[in-house]
């Protein structure tokens, strides 16, 4: 239709529906109002963000940085510690190795010396009498029963000696 025009007729249109558009409108364009200053504070917290968010970002870096170097000198250290270690170890080996010989030798001593020290103290204690009674017809009695006595006791001391090796048999 080429003469036509496109019209709205409110014909039946109340003014209580006209006053109901305009709030409706009022209200629409008071959102709009709103969002408009949420978003003005939303870029302004967003931009804050980031600035802080860079701040962050360029401080960050050299303590990564320094807390690398750190570990790395830490480690290093460890690795030394490890070593020195090792070292203490063996070193704990061989004093715990002289110890046992150090003891070993100790007793090799001991039996080897203590046996014939105590022969030769007895010896001596019996030749003292001996020279102190020489000139009594006593002194020659006392030595031939001393040196029974001795054969004696070595008798029976290997008798001792040969009944514990059976007795361990």
């Amino acid at each position: 239709m080429p003469g036509e025009t496109l019209a709205v007729e409110f014909t039946n249109v109340g003014l209580w529906e006209v006053a109901l558009l305009i709030v409706a409108v009022a209200i629409f364009i008071v959102s709009l109002w709103l969002a408009a200053g949420l978003l003005r504070k939303l870029s302004g917290t967003i931009t804050r963000v980031n600035s802080v968010l860079d701040k962050v970002d360029h401080e960050i870096g050299p303590i990564l940085r320094n807390a690398n170097a750190t570990l790395d000198n830490v480690n290093a250290s460890l690795v030394q510690v490890e070593g020195e270690l090792e070292k203490v170890s063996t070193i704990t080996a061989n004093a715990a190795h002289v110890s046992s010989n150090v003891a070993n030798v100790t007793n090799l001593v001991v039996s080897a010396v203590g046996s014939p020290l105590v022969k030769a103290a007895a010896f001596g204690f019996g030749l003292r009498s001996a020279v102190k009674r020489r000139n009594q017809d006593v002194d020659e009695q006392q030595v031939r029963r001393m040196v029974e006595a001795s054969r004696q006791t070595k008798r029976e001391a290997k008798r001792a000696a040969k009944a514990r090796r059976k007795a361990a048999k």
